[in-house]
């Protein structure tokens, strides 16, 4: 049942119809975005007159009502300058006297740029220019010398520059005398513009009273307060409530003076317009936060499903990947994200055509392309997040990235290439020649005595003598001492060759001295470790042969011990005897166990030998396992047995021989119906070490387990020292030599009553 339903979860049909729903509820969420702008009239809840909506059209009238009331306040005040802002003024001349300096300066530049290509000229004549640009020979201005080309040239000059200063401050002299007639001139227009605004708000009143005058009024003289009242809304704004209507937020820098009163109002055509725009907005509005909720939770939904079913397949386990998947994260990312962008671009060029009521494009094939757009962004980002999801749950992450790649490529180059390093060094200095670190050490020897030599000889007092000859003699003090502590450890070795030689096997020589005795001392201790090692090896592979021939012979003689004493009987009591039937059946019995006993030699021969066939494949180890068990499904509930099994989450596979390794697992669970205590339980589990695939089989020993595993490791060895089960002692023998055929290792594990039993193989990924 649980199968159908996880099959039922993980159907194509059904990952197909959530990507519909995904990008169905995309579409749905960007549709009921479009009425964003009118979100905050349906959250707000407020009726027309409280509303942000009519506070906005105020707002927007106040803007030029300040504007005209309380900064020009009438056409006379602005001619009369009344208006200025002496601040801007000043800043206007400073602006126009900045710019006359400049051009000023460029006229006195450009002339005597022009009357430097002269200058040679004037210095062979030994004419110079005064400060106002006039030639002069130290005493009196040159003139009258018209012949002289230069000279006239230079005049020229002189005249064009003057009459250029003379423009420029005609220029600006008229241009600063205006400034304030311009100023005048621009607040008058724009006294007219601000009226003619306030014009175009149709069915909007508003009177601004000062000192009890009405000073700005669209409406007929009278009682102000009177009026408005009868409006169907209205607003009065003196200077403590101004700031509590508009908020931190205005469209404009004038408050309203403490004299002054300002009164807004509707008229009842304006109003109901407005009113019925407000309620049509507010439906916009809430149509839009049902519509963009709705595409949430679909959204939501169906990619929740997608990231839950993302990798996983009817009848398979673990996550599987496709073609796509096989792009790294990175580079996946890096094309999704300008490919969405891509798909919002020409979204936002779209947004303000719906807003729009003379819209002049069709409306139906904007809306087919804002949905193509919207799906195909969609589409790309489930597949990225469905590229992603598959890798975290195989937790592949960063390792199936391009940058992780070229990360672990270079690191691996750089480890080979300081293994190489060190290689080289260590190999000039710690494998280096007993002869080359003589000369290496003599020659240091002979330096340091040549230094101290030419300090006796060189000096010219007593205490440079002294300090040379009793350097001298300090460094021969530690050569000797050198030479004769390494003599020693040579004596040592020595020694300690003669007791190793005569048999002492357990004693360790010290490793001491220069690197190469110490070597030469630390082999001679393995080789000693090596004989010891080998020597225990043989007297216990005597005993082994002992054991394994009296095991052979004493499997062999007990069915054929029983075989002849049964022939003799039926020989005796002939066939006619009622036992005959009894003594045929226990013939039967014994003559196929000498044959199970021969067969099992021949295999362990084989096996041992490599003289099988072997025939590897892609193995699936869980599928193994549990269709080896439903086959000894008969025998497991004869033997009143629990078996527990335990696999991983993901398909674990291995190379291997099929029989072969089916051989092993069937001699592997006929030592547990032989040798397990009844009514325990076996387990068996399946598990992944890093690129090893470990098959365990625990079980408890219905026998006392009073041997080693290395001993029941042997042949024709068994859990019960009496030997009175039915094996031959040869299943685990022949269950290890088969998985190493197959490139594996077996190994046993006993720890009290608990038998162990563990099989290495390596994994298969592809």
């Amino acid at each position: 049942m649980d199968t159908k339903s996880k099959n039922y979860r993980y159907s194509v049909w059904f990952k197909l119809l959530a990507v519909i729903i995904c990008v169905s509820g995309m579409i749905t969420l960007a549709y009921g975005l479009l009425q964003a702008p009118y979100f905050e009239e349906a959250i707000q809840n407020k009726e027309f007159r409280e509303s942000m909506a009519s506070k906005n059209i105020f707002q927007q009238v106040y803007y030029h009502i300040s504007v005209l009331a309380f900064n020009y306040k009438s056409e006379e005040n602005i001619k009369a300058g009344s208006a200025l802002n002496e601040a801007e003024i000043a800043d206007k001349k400073s602006y126009l006297g900045s710019q006359k300096e400049t051009e000023l300066q460029q006229a006195e530049s450009s002339y005597y740029e022009s009357v430097n290509t002269y200058q040679g000229y004037l210095n062979d004549r030994q004419f110079t220019i005064d400060s106002d640009g006039n030639v002069s020979d130290g005493s009196d201005i040159i003139s009258g010398l018209k012949n002289d080309d230069i000279l006239e040239k230079i005049k020229q000059l002189k005249e064009k520059k003057d009459n250029s200063i003379k423009e420029i401050n005609e220029k600006y002299d008229k241009l600063l005398g205006d400034v304030e007639k311009d100023a005048i001139n621009q607040q008058l227009a724009d006294y007219k513009a601000q009226l003619g605004n306030l014009k175009n708000y149709h069915g909007i009143y508003y009177t601004v009273v000062q000192a009890g005058k009405n000073t700005l009024t669209n409406v007929a003289a009278g009682s102000a307060e009177n009026y408005y009242s009868t409006l169907p809304i209205s607003v009065k704004l003196t200077q403590s409530n101004w700031g509590s209507f508009f908020g931190n937020y205005s469209y404009s820098p004038y408050f309203i003076p403490s004299d002054t009163t300002v009164y807004f109002g509707m008229s009842q055509e304006r109003y109901q317009t407005e009113v019925s725009s407000f309620e049509k907005n507010v439906a916009r509005g809430l149509a839009g936060v049902k519509t963009s909720s709705l595409g949430l939770l679909l959204v939501l939904i169906s990619l929740s499903y997608l990231v839950y079913s993302s990798g996983r397949r009817p009848g398979t386990d673990g996550v599987q990947l496709i073609t796509v998947d096989m792009v790294y994260l990175d580079i996946a990312l890096a094309i999704s994200i300008p490919a969405i962008a891509l798909c919002i671009t020409p979204m936002a060029q779209f947004v303000p055509y719906f807003y729009r009521d003379n819209l002049r494009y069709n409306i139906s094939l904007i809306y087919v392309i804002f949905s193509v757009i919207i799906a195909i962004g969609t589409l790309i980002g489930i597949l990225f997040t469905t590229m992603f999801v598959k890798r975290l749950k195989r937790r592949e992450v960063i390792r199936h990235t391009l940058i992780y790649r070229i990360l672990r490529w270079f690191f691996r180059w750089l480890n080979k290439l300081a293994a190489g390093i060190k290689r080289n060094i260590s190999g000039v200095f710690g494998k280096s020649p007993l002869a080359m670190r003589l000369i290496l050490i003599f020659g240091g020897y002979s330096f340091i005595i040549l230094f101290f030599t030419l300090i006796l000889f060189a000096s010219g007092g007593d205490m440079g003598a002294l300090f040379g000859l009793a350097g001298i003699v300090g460094v021969n003090v530690v050569a000797v001492y050198f030479l004769l502590k390494n003599f020693k450890t040579f004596i040592n070795i020595k020694d300690g060759t003669e007791r190793i030689r005569a048999g002492e096997l357990t004693y360790n020589i010290p490793e001491q001295g220069i690197p190469e005795l110490r070597t030469l001392a630390g082999s001679i201790n393995q080789i000693a470790d090596g004989l010891k090692h080998a020597v225990g090896s043989q007297v216990k592979a005597e005993r082994m042969k002992a054991e394994l021939i009296t095991n052979v012979s004493h499997d062999l003689k007990t069915p054929l011990t029983s075989i002849i004493t049964y022939v003799d009987l039926l020989k005796n009591e002939g066939l006619e005897s009622e036992n005959a039937h009894k003594y045929l059946g226990i013939i039967d019995s014994k003559s196929q166990r000498l044959k199970s006993l021969t067969e099992d030699l021949f295999e362990a021969a084989k096996a041992t030998s490599g003289n099988i066939a072997i025939n590897l494949e892609r193995l699936n180890v869980a599928s193994l396992v549990s269709q080896g068990l439903g086959e000894l499904s008969d025998k497991i509930e004869a033997s009143g047995l629990t078996f527990k099994t335990g696999f991983p989450a993901e398909n674990a596979y291995v190379m291997a021989d099929g029989k072969l390794l089916w051989r092993v697992m069937e001699n592997l669970l006929s030592n547990v119906f032989k040798y397990a205590l009844p009514g325990s339980r076996v387990y068996i589990d399946v598990n992944q070490v890093s690129d090893r695939i470990n098959i365990v089989m625990k079980n408890i020993s219905a026998y006392e387990l009073n041997v080693t595993e290395d001993e029941l490791m042997e042949r024709f060895k068994r859990g019960d020292a009496s030997r009175h089960s039915e094996g031959s002692g040869l299943g685990l023998s022949i269950a290890k030599s088969l998985t190493e055929l197959q490139g594996g290792n077996f190994k046993i594990s006993i720890d009290g009553d608990l038998f162990k039993a563990i099989l290495e193989l390596p994994s298969c990924t592809e």
